[in-house]
């Protein structure tokens, strides 16, 4: 299960990654707030993946959250998200490389860093 690790930790680095950098112009979004479930939900995932490298199945867990509560421009991403770590935790390596999953995760993390109050503006 070494592969099964390296490819959890890519894809958590990926997520991660996305997430920390945020998009342009976060405090700009003209997309309604999200409910607070799903506030938590993502803000659960983001802290839960960069503290310490998780499991497979509270991959699984966390984002089954989110896509339970994601709003509903969102939720067929994120229900992609949640899928993508189950048939992982299947093994279908597939997902790792889809760039359906990637748009996914991007728009999932997107709706999460620019509507959840995340980014404050400050300045200008």
């Amino acid at each position: 299960m070494k592969i099964a690790a390296w490819v959890i930790g890519i894809v958590a680095i990926a997520t991660v990654a996305a997430l920390a950098q945020g998009q342009p112009g976060n405090d700009l979004s003209d997309n309604p707030r999200p409910s607070r479930a799903f506030c938590r939900a993502a803000a659960a995932y983001d802290k839960a993946t960069t503290t310490k490298p998780l499991p497979l199945r509270r991959h699984i867990e966390l984002t089954h959250a989110m896509a339970e509560t994601a709003p509903a421009d969102t939720k067929a991403d994120a229900v992609t998200v949640w899928k993508s770590y189950r048939k992982l935790a299947a093994g279908d390596r597939s997902v790792v490389d889809d760039p359906d999953v990637k748009a996914a995760v991007e728009h999932v993390n997107r709706r999460a860093t620019q509507d959840c109050g995340w980014f404050k503006r400050e300045g200008l």
